[in-house]
């Protein structure tokens, strides 16, 4: 006889981010939406555009996410509002969601779902922010530091550091990550992208410390290797 394990699977991760015509998702819209769905370790990107009501947009939010410029592009198209909710709900649903400041991507995109769902918010009921998660990694690090050294001068730089509140794209260079680069920097698939290597620098050891001893030696070989190509 068989014993089966009871234990639950892992919930797929949800790196979400949204471009909207404004903070209010009471009066705004999200009009474009990102989700790069980490699935036992396979990402897969997914990028929906919906023509929002700019009845009441906000201009600046609008200047900040190149709204008229990349919309006017003649490759642009608009999908259907239901059809897009329906494939976001199945993706989302039971996800966790990860983001920088995800907690505001999940009300614009509840409101979304409000339209067509009893359940509106079908993710994980804790949404997890990049930009905390690195601090609290920096300040781990810095109680590390404080019992090696003896010396509790470590929380003040690393307070210093990421100063406060915090600024995300100061915080994410502290974690070795680059924030996205001015062309795409504001798109819902570039900030996506920005979130998920920001976890990832956090949350998956270097490659180097957690290799094997055999892979450790096939990694110096493979370095050997081009070093040897690059000097024919």
């Amino acid at each position: 006889m068989s014993i089966e394990s009871t234990t639950k699977p892992a919930p797929p991760l949800a790196f979400v981010d949204t471009e909207t015509t404004g903070l209010d998702p009471f009066q705004h819209d999200a009009w474009e939406i990102a989700v790069i769905l980490r699935r036992d370790g396979n990402d897969t990107e997914h990028v929906f555009h919906i023509e929002p009501d700019l009845t009441n947009a906000e201009p600046k939010a609008l200047e900040i996410n190149r709204y008229f410029e990349r919309t006017s592009n003649p490759d642009w198209t608009w999908g259907d509002r239901q059809t897009v909710a329906n494939q976001l709900y199945a993706l989302l649903n039971g996800a966790v969601m990860v983001g920088s400041n995800p907690a505001f991507d999940a009300e614009m995109i509840a409101h979304l779902f409000g339209r067509y769902y009893d359940q509106p918010k079908p993710w994980h009921y804790r949404t997890i922010d990049t930009t905390t998660l690195a601090v609290g990694a920096l300040y781990g690090k810095a109680s590390e530091w404080t019992r090696k050294d003896c010396d509790a001068a470590w929380y003040r730089k690393v307070a210093k550091a990421v100063g406060w509140p915090w600024k995300s794209y100061d915080v994410s260079r502290h974690v070795e990550v680059e924030p996205p680069a001015k062309a795409v920097a504001h798109t819902a698939l570039g900030d996506a992208r920005w979130a998920r290597d920001v976890w990832d620098a956090v949350t998956i050891p270097d490659a180097f410390f957690a290799a094997s001893d055999e892979q450790l030696a096939a990694m110096a070989g493979d370095a050997l290797s081009r070093m040897h190509g690059d000097q024919q």
